[in-house]
């Protein structure tokens, strides 16, 4: 277990957004291991990548997802632990999760110890339904050089379980108001919604956390992503390169803690 003796008050932390391609993991990897590298040279201690950022999104059936998933400690996450560790920074990456037979839509949190937490999709959307299970289990909370740590995955950002959920109380929330100081949320947010989504700033204003938006670009499949990755503060205070910014892109940011 890790233990930051000291929080400071400001924190720079990173969204980085590329064009992830499907099937092609080892691709997929490099790019996300160059721009990660490049976020934790410039001084990011938090970075967060795109939802299924190494495997790609639009995966049609199990056998598809099957071809690029890996367990929560696989070859995947170990490729982030050097920067990690030489660095002393926290990465967050989505990826194809293999556990106990059943494939998610997950998070791995990386840190300079290692795997320090693991998180699965609660709320599916479109294609995740061909081959995903639903999570059953809580979002992690992790102490990191950006306060306390909360994780979400794109439709998750509505902050509430879905009504299947087998411990489903319509009051209960992912994250209470002061119960996290920064939300790292991993995306594949389409095309034709507004930059920054009205989602994003809902969820600064309820939970009162900053928010490190990662979302990827391009098209793959018949769907389409334009980026506007983004850092929000709990002053709603945005940092982004905008909508218009379609290209692989590090956007750094400060999170407020005091």
């Amino acid at each position: 277990m890790e233990f930051v003796t000291s929080i400071p008050q400001t924190q720079v932390v990173a969204a980085v957004q590329f064009e992830p391609k499907l099937g092609r993991v080892q691709e997929n990897l490099a790019t996300a291991l160059e721009l990660t590298f490049e976020a934790a040279g410039k001084g990011a201690k938090l970075i967060v990548l795109p939802e299924l950022c190494i495997g790609g999104y639009n995966l049609h059936s199990p056998r598809e997802a099957i071809e690029v998933a890996q367990t929560k400690d696989g070859y995947q996450t170990c490729a982030f632990m050097g920067l990690t560790r030489k660095f002393e920074c926290y990465v967050v990456f989505g990826y194809t999760e293999l556990c106990e037979g059943n494939l998610y839509n997950s998070a791995a949190v990386v840190g300079p110890s290692g795997l320090v937490a693991n998180t699965q999709k609660h709320n599916l959307y479109g294609s995740d339904n061909l081959w995903a299970m639903p999570s059953e289990c809580q979002p992690p909370c992790i102490i990191t050089p950006a306060g306390r740590l909360g994780v979400l995955i794109c439709r998750d950002a509505s902050n509430r379980y879905r009504e299947s959920y087998y411990h489903h109380q319509p009051s209960s929330r992912f994250y209470q108001q002061g119960s996290v100081d920064t939300i790292a949320l991993l995306t594949n947010w389409g095309a034709a919604y507004g930059y920054p989504d009205n989602a994003w700033v809902e969820l600064v204003e309820e939970t009162r956390a900053n928010l490190v938006v990662s979302n990827r670009v391009g098209k793959e499949r018949d769907m389409s992503y334009k980026g506007g990755s983004c850092i929000i503060d709990r002053d709603r205070r945005i940092w982004t390169n905008g909508s218009s910014f379609t290209e692989a892109a590090v956007v750094g940011g400060v999170v407020v803690l005091g």
